[in-house]
Formats: C-alpha cells, sequence, structure tokens
C-alpha cells in the first residue's frame, strides 16, 4: 500500500476537500469496473484532488472517476508486480521518495517553527516604518486620454479598464483638468469643504460615494509610486498638488497617518519570521553539505547531464529556502 500513496501523494496535486458530513458513506454513488463506488470512496478520492481537480471533477465526473480508479487499479497491479524493486523503476521510485521526504522535511521545519507572541511583537516594532499607512480623501478627474495596463495581473488590468471606461467618458483634454484640478486646490486650501468639493467635481464613483475616503494607502498597496510618494510627503490636513495619472488627475488630502493595527498583521508577520528562519535554517545547512573535492582529476571525465528539477535545485545552483507546501 505505501507504493500506491507514495505515487498518488508524487503524482497528483493534493488538497483538503471537505465534503457534506450528512451524506451517508455506505450510499451506492457509481460504478467502475463492476465495483459499487460509495459515498466514502469518493470522499477519499475528492480528499486528495487539487482545486483543478475538483474543478474538472465537477464538469465531467465520469471521466474524473473513470481516470481515478484506473489510476488506483494499475497502481495496485504494479505493486502486486513489485516494481518498485525492478530496474529501472526502483530508481525512479527512489528518486521521487527522496524528492517527497525532502520536501516534507522542509515543510515541516517551517510549519512547526514555534513563532511567540513576543517575537510577533519585536519584529512588528523592528520593522515598524513598512506598516505605516495614510489615510485620505481624494477627488478625481479625469480627461481623455490613452490607458496602459501597470502589470498583467487581474487588478492591474481591471484598474486599466476603469480607467478607460472613465476616461472614454471624459470630454476634458489634459489641459482643462489641470487647470480646473488647480483651482480646485486652490479652493481647498483657501478653506472650501473637501466632501462638498468632492461631491461637485469629483468622477470616482467609489471614493465620491464615501465622501472621497479611500482605502488606506501602504507602502505595498497597488497604486502608482507617485500616487504614494505624494501622499508620504503631505502631513495630516495638508492638499497635495494636482497628481497626475495617464488619464486623471487626483487631489489627495491627508486625513492621518499611523501604523496598521498588529493584530490586521500578526498571520503575515508570522510567515515573514518563518521565511526568516527557513532561509538561516537553510544558509546553515548548506554550509554543512559543502563538498570538498579529493581528487580533481576524476572530476575532470565528461559525464552524462543531469536531469533538471531532480533533486529541486535552483538554476544557480542552490536550493530552495522553502519548498511548495505539501497538499
Amino acid at each position: 500500500m505505501y507504493l500506491k500513496q507514495a505515487l498518488l501523494l508524487v503524482l497528483l496535486s493534493v488538497s483538503l476537500f471537505a465534503q457534506d458530513p450528512s451524506a451517508d458513506p455506505k450510499k451506492v454513488v457509481a460504478t467502475v469496473a463492476g465495483k459499487d463506488i460509495t459515498v466514502a470512496d469518493v470522499q477519499k478520492m475528492m480528499s486528495m484532488f487539487s482545486p483543478q481537480d475538483m474543478q474538472q471533477f465537477q464538469q465531467n465526473p465520469q471521466f474524473i472517476l473513470s481516470q481515478y480508479f484506473l489510476f488506483v487499479h494499475l497502481a495496485e497491479e504494479g505493486e502486486k508486480l513489485k516494481l518498485y524493486d525492478k530496474t529501472p523503476y526502483k530508481e525512479q521510485f527512489d528518486g521521487m521518495k527522496m524528492q517527497f521526504l525532502r520536501n516534507a522535511r522542509l515543510n515541516e521545519e517551517n510549519n512547526t517553527f514555534p513563532v511567540s507572541s513576543e517575537m510577533v511583537d519585536a519584529y512588528y516594532k523592528e520593522h515598524s516604518a513598512q506598516y505605516q499607512q495614510a489615510k485620505i480623501k481624494a477627488i478625481y478627474i479625469p480627461f481623455a486620454g490613452q490607458v496602459a495596463p501597470t502589470g498583467t495581473d487581474k487588478a492591474a488590468l481591471e484598474a486599466a479598464a476603469k480607467q478607460a471606461l472613465q476616461a472614454g467618458q471624459s470630454k476634458r483634454t489634459e489641459a482643462e483638468a489641470r487647470t480646473l484640478a488647480a483651482d480646485i486646490v486652490k479652493q481647498l486650501r483657501g478653506g472650501a469643504d473637501f466632501v462638498k468639493m468632492v461631491q461637485q467635481y469629483s468622477e470616482d464613483p467609489t471614493s465620491k460615494a464615501a465622501g472621497g475616503d479611500f482605502p488606506p494607502i501602504k507602502a505595498a498597496s497597488d497604486y502608482p509610486a507617485d500616487l504614494k510618494n505624494a501622499v508620504a510627503a503631505l502631513k495630516p490636513g495638508e492638499v497635495s498638488e494636482p497628481i497626475r495619472q495617464p488619464t486623471a488627475f487626483w487631489i489627495v488630502r491627508l486625513e492621518e497617518k499611523g501604523p496598521q493595527p498588529l493584530e490586521e498583521l500578526r498571520e503575515n508577520i508570522i510567515l515573514a519570521i518563518r521565511n526568516e528562519h527557513m532561509n538561516q535554517w537553510m544558509k546553515d545547512m548548506n554550509a554543512s553539505y559543502q563538498a570538498v573535492i579529493k581528487d580533481q582529476s576524476y572530476f575532470k571525465a565528461p559525464a552524462a547531464p543531469a536531469s533538471p528539477g531532480t533533486f529541486g535545485v535552483l538554476p544557480n545552483g542552490a536550493p530552495p529556502a522553502t519548498a511548495p507546501p505539501l497538499r
């Protein structure tokens, strides 16, 4: 059984999937090769499925059931024939087992490394500068222009699409928008009510509905760098100069600055501490396992190229600090 379980773990991306606990485990829901397949059998199968596997299963359960139980059958046949003791399968199996156990050891070191509340507090204080956030109010003055996505991820593309829509609806030229934005800044600095100016001039529906409020701007936020830099230069209550973006000008007033609450960051800090531990742990392990060549002439002989990825070594020759999570 070990062979079958190891092969399934290595060849399948697995993750836990919660199934309806009220279903009768003994209920027969399908048959494969004349064998009854119960709810319990399906639940066991799905416990080893990745999200992609689950999606395929939901789209075509007949095909996935057929393939899965064929997979199990072939693995059991291989175990009966003791193929794990036969060349070249033995060597392949030993290699998969070694890689599996290496990944498991790395994950165990990472996941069980104890992180105390004192460690979290100390890390939070030491890195307080990177956890600063700014709360702002803003006025958005769009103008007709071209929008280029700042990235290829979903958020960047959605932001570009939103900007393009707003820019396409605007009839202002950039010069007209700049003049209007400068006048708004002048009025605000002269004492005009910011919220009233938001309602009168801002054309960003989301922030306008909130009186100009934006989600807090943080160092890791996806806002453009020039917008973040302008906000960082402000003191509470100050109004920025018009901040040009590809299709709009932003006018920002800083409401307050301060650190993010620790409780919002606790999980991220724990991950960061464990990552630092793993980096140091792997550095120490690498230092302990530096090969010392005793016979230079032996290694001058031509050798067959190693199969890439056999031991998970990175292109630069350094093993990864952490392995992909075992699922």
